[in-house]
C-alpha cells in the first residue's frame, strides 16, 4: 500500500464537518507533511492532493501552505473548498470565482444527483446540468447561520473533496 492509499483510506472514511475548527489528527498531519507521496514527486498534482489529505484532516494552515502559490485551477479549487470551510465564505467565492469550471465538476454533479436524493438545491442543480459550487457555498453558509441541512451538506462536501481528491492523485504520477 502506498503512502497516499494508507492516508486516503483512513481519511476517507470520515465524514469531515462543514466548518473545521481544528485539526483532527495532528500526529496524522505530520505523516502526511513527511510522507514521500507518489515517490516524492512535487509536481501540481502531487501537491494538490497532499493538499487535499490536510483539508480532510481539518489542517487548514496547512493546506493553505500549498494552495496559495501557484495560482492554477486545481489550487484555485482546493482554495475555494478551503475558506469554505474556515467559514469565510465571501473569500471562497473569490476563489470559485476564480476556478470557473473544473473537469472534476462533472463527475461532483453526477456522484452528487445519484447519491443525495433530498439535496437541498436539488431541482436548481438538475436544471443547470452542472455542478454550481457558488451555489453548494451559498448554501453552506446558510447552515452554518441556521443548522439547517448541515448533514446532506456534509455529505456532499465529502463526496466533492473525495472526487477532487482522487482526481488530483490519478495525475499525480
Amino acid at each position: 500500500m502506498s503512502d497516499f492509499d494508507f492516508f486516503a483510506e483512513k481519511l476517507l472514511a470520515r465524514t469531515p464537518p462543514l466548518l473545521a475548527r481544528e485539526v483532527f489528527d495532528p500526529q496524522l498531519s505530520a505523516q502526511i507533511q513527511n510522507a514521500p507521496l507518489f515517490g516524492g514527486a512535487q509536481n501540481e498534482m502531487a501537491l494538490a492532493a497532499r493538499a487535499g489529505l490536510f483539508l480532510f484532516n481539518d489542517d487548514l494552515d496547512a493546506a493553505h501552505a500549498i494552495v496559495q502559490n501557484p495560482e492554477t485551477p486545481i489550487n484555485n479549487f482546493w482554495h475555494a473548498i478551503l475558506h469554505r470551510r474556515e467559514g469565510d465564505f465571501s473569500n471562497a467565492r473569490y476563489w470559485w470565482n476564480r476556478t470557473k469550471f473544473h473537469p472534476a465538476m462533472d463527475e461532483i454533479f453526477d456522484i452528487v444527483i445519484h447519491r443525495i436524493p433530498d439535496f437541498p438545491f436539488m431541482d436548481e442543480l438538475r436544471g443547470s446540468q452542472n455542478w454550481d459550487a457558488r451555489a453548494f457555498n451559498d448554501f453552506c453558509e446558510t447552515a452554518a447561520q441556521t443548522g439547517e441541512w448541515e448533514t446532506q451538506l456534509r455529505e456532499v462536501q465529502r463526496l466533492e473533496m473525495k472526487i477532487l481528491l482522487e482526481w488530483c492523485a490519478s495525475r499525480a504520477v
